[in-house]
């Protein structure tokens, strides 16, 4: 193990992860890139900024400056509106590993800045402070290069790697307490400590079994209180949807100067800049102070955005899992399948009664249609048997009879005389019929009765009607008739 790492690990565990408020760690896989913040304050916006290397005696060796060229490993961009320079290291390796200081150049005084500790690993990262609560638990994430996907990691208790007390590994069975669960697609396998005690307290590592030589590995410091976490998530198991937007809530327990949202083996952002890109995604940091939280918001998400992240306050993390999904109709349906179940069921129900409704209004219509129809029936009977008026057929057959001439009163009645001519008539002539039935509304004669018709002839000298009052003579005389003929 490296000197220099013992040496700070052995100070750190003397005066505990609340000294380094002023320090960083960050620790990646070697061959990668980091980008590190570093902030300053409003006076110093215009000074000189720089990234440098502390050496054994506390000197600091200066690596690159804002205002020179910058570097083909080592960059540095100055962002005065938001009071932040960023240094961004490629092609890293173990050696780049070491004690790092954030600079401002102040003319004639002391120059300021942050420490940060940088542990570039051969095979496997992870993060460095962790402060949980009594009885609680947490999930862990250690990377590892893909040159180990096949071998059998684990989780071991110690200051020194090569001495640590392994707890559990990811061929054999899981304990209740602590588990572990190896994903070599993602390279990271994970652990999770339930039920933490006041004995749990200590450094642990990430190891990876390499037969015959050194297992690689990361330390982790974890740190069990009885009160507050000190720092917290609501989940820290996080999914979103392509194209929309994700939040954590980071809970902090005590006043900090500087909140930081990170990519583990990327870059962070601070809620100074309230708006940054976080390898390219844009990044929305608000601080609640007074409920002390400070919420990430993470938009428009992309399935490559799925990864694990995590929240720095003063020092201490804690990380979070994101993952962003592709909206499919299934799993729409997989994620919400009661309400959508309650909702087909609220469907179904409207449609029956819907057509419950319907099937009664048209049994509604058919009775009305059915009373209405008898009704119109018994109307038309009775019409018919009140009418006094009828129509002609077209070939209707007539009876002839006599007609009694009443005898003027004091005068006895006589035979009816040559005046009086008796005949059968049909009346054939459309024009007739015509007139006849205009002259009042027709009814169709009944089956069972004969009508007869008398045709009078008058005197000499008689004025002799219109054909319109012949036809209604003979419809009065053809009623007569009629109504005869009923009686007999």
């Amino acid at each position: 193990m490296d000197p220099l790492m013992l040496l700070f690990l052995l100070i750190a565990g003397l005066t505990g992860a609340d000294s380094e408020s002023r320090r960083r760690q960050v620790s990646v896989l070697s061959g990668g890139s980091v980008t590190i913040p570093c902030f300053y304050g409003d006076r110093y916006k215009r000074h000189v900024k720089y990234w440098c290397k502390k050496n054994d005696r506390d000197a600091c060796t200066p690596i690159v400056h804002s205002n020179s060229p910058q570097e083909g490993k080592v960059s540095i961009r100055d962002d005065p509106d938001q009071r932040v320079f960023t240094v961004t290291i490629n092609n890293l390796t173990t050696g780049d590993s070491g004690y790092f200081r954030c600079g401002v150049k102040i003319s004639g005084g002391s120059d300021d800045g942050d420490q940060v500790v940088l542990s570039v690993t051969d095979g496997v990262s992870t993060v460095k402070w962790m402060r949980v609560q009594r009885r609680g638990s947490v999930t862990i994430p250690c990377f590892y290069s893909d040159r180990y996907k096949t071998h059998v990691k684990y989780w071991c208790r110690g200051n020194n790697r090569d001495s640590c007390t392994p707890i559990v590994h990811s061929d054999s069975p899981q304990e209740s307490k602590v588990s572990i669960r190896d994903d070599p697609d993602q390279r990271v396998f994970t652990l999770t400590i339930n039920n933490f005690t006041h004995g749990d307290s200590g450094y642990y590592w990430c190891c990876v079994e390499i037969s015959g030589a050194s297992d690689p590995g990361d330390w982790v410091s974890l740190s069990v209180t009885d009160g507050s976490s000190r720092l917290s998530v609501d989940k820290q198991e996080v999914t979103g949807v392509e194209g929309d937007s994700v939040s954590v809530q980071c809970h902090y327990g005590y006043s900090v100067n500087k909140k930081l949202w990170c990519k583990i083996g990327g870059t962070c952002v601070s809620e100074r800049s309230g708006s940054w890109d976080l390898d390219g995604r844009p990044v929305l940091i608000r601080d609640d102070t007074g409920n002390r939280v400070f919420i990430v918001t993470m938009r428009g998400l992309e399935r490559k955005d799925t990864g694990w992240y995590w929240c720095d306050a003063g020092g201490l993390q804690i990380p979070v899992h994101i993952t962003v999904k592709l909206i499919t109709i299934t799993e729409s349906h997989e994620e919400d399948g009661g309400n959508n179940d309650k909702l087909r069921s609220l469907v179904q129900l409207a449609l029956y009664v819907g057509l419950g409704l319907l099937v009664l209004l048209l049994i509604i219509i058919f009775i009305t249609w059915k009373v209405w129809d008898k009704h119109k029936k018994k109307t038309t009977m009775s019409q018919n048997q009140g009418n006094t008026d009828l129509t002609l057929n077209p070939d209707p057959e007539y009876a002839a009879i006599g007609n009694i001439k009443r005898d003027p009163p004091g005068q006895a009645s006589e035979e009816p005389g040559a005046d009086v001519t008796y005949s059968s008539i049909v009346l054939s002539d459309p024009e007739v019929s015509s007139r006849c039935s205009s002259h009042r509304p027709a009814v169709t004669p009944a089956s069972d009765v004969v009508y007869s018709s008398v045709a009078l002839k008058h005197r000499e000298g008689a004025a002799t009607p219109r054909g319109s009052s012949t036809c209604g003579e003979l419809l009065l005389m053809m009623r007569a008739v009629r109504d005869t003929q009923i009686l007999h």
